[in-house]
């Protein structure tokens, strides 16, 4: 969603000491590949969290290592940050947000805002897109409001957590718990960069980073104009050095660098691929998690590995 905007480097070519390894694709610090004294570190947090009952069944060690990433590996300030994700997970109702928030004005919102998972990367990644040209932000404010864009954000997350990434790790043999972006700038004007907009993202970054931190596993910004300079000098503060490795911002020679990461088939003809799904790639949210044999309730930990 707008969000994604907040990831981004300053030119649009790769900034120095952006490029990122098929390692750190794949994710540092996995359990069974930490350090000592990363290793300590996740022990101490898990036993302190479970002393005082805060573990939830769904904080596995990969859970945890997202926090401790976040903050160093630094255990207080990784507890922080997790006791502050627990608090404002109940304050909105984030556990039950996939069955309580009904938000019917999703098919016309994707119409003026053009965003969707679409298959995976050649790491078995969902692939996300943006479409951020195309977004007609009076039209979408006509129609909702950014105040329910941020629950329906929260609400593609917990589906995304939930559904989206088991079938990608069934699928694929492997725990997979990153995503892969791009971000589509073509057609991108200043009227795009409203102080409304930064505004929401301001709000939309908040929530990625404190309450959902380690989930990008690699971001492209593709047909970069010459005005995103301008907006990137605003967005920037609000951003973790973490993110900034992350990120590549390409101008319009661009797909052959996404084909390296992408199969053809899987990626858009918009963005250079061979894929054109009927009634549209940003129609079909087609990938595993659409595919019988991979729906949640199959799932079993027993049939996913973790990278050594």
């Amino acid at each position: 969603m707008l969000h994604d905007l907040c990831h981004c480097t300053s030119s649009h070519n790769q900034s120095p000491g952006t490029s990122s390894t098929r390692e750190d694709d794949i994710m540092s610090s996995l359990p069974g590949d930490l350090t000592q004294s990363q290793q300590d570190a996740l022990n101490n947090l898990r036993d302190v969290l479970t002393e005082q009952g805060l573990l939830r069944k769904r904080d596995d060690d990969h859970s945890l290592l997202r926090f401790l990433r976040a903050r160093g590996f630094d255990v207080a300030k990784a507890k922080a940050m997790f006791e502050a994700m627990l608090e404002w997970r109940k304050e909105i109702g984030a556990d039950n947000i996939k069955e309580t928030f009904d938000f019917p004005e999703q098919k016309a919102t994707k119409d003026l805002y053009p965003h969707f998972h679409h298959k995976t990367d050649k790491m078995g990644r969902p692939v996300y897109i943006e479409r951020l040209g195309q977004l007609q932000v009076e039209e979408l404010l006509k129609i909702t409001t950014m105040d329910r864009m941020l629950m329906y954000h929260v609400k593609e997350w917990e589906f995304l957590i939930d559904w989206k990434f088991p079938a990608c790790s069934k699928k694929y043999g492997t725990y997979i718990s990153q995503s892969m972006t791009i971000l589509d700038l073509k057609g991108v004007t200043m009227k795009h960069m409203s102080k409304q907009v930064r505004h929401f993202i301001q709000k939309i970054t908040k929530v990625d980073q404190d309450y959902y931190p380690e989930y990008l596993g690699r971001m492209f910004i593709v047909n970069a104009p010459t005005a995103f300079k301008a907006f990137w000098a605003a967005i920037k503060p609000w951003l973790d050095k973490r993110t900034h490795k992350k990120i590549e911002v390409h101008g319009s020679n661009f797909s052959s660098k996404l084909l390296e990461l992408v199969d053809s088939e899987n990626l858009p003809q918009f963005l250079g691929g061979s894929c054109c799904c009927l009634g549209g790639c940003e129609n079909s949210d087609a990938g595993p998690w659409n595919e019988l044999t991979y729906q949640p309730h199959q799932l079993h930990d027993e049939h996913l590995k973790v990278p050594a």
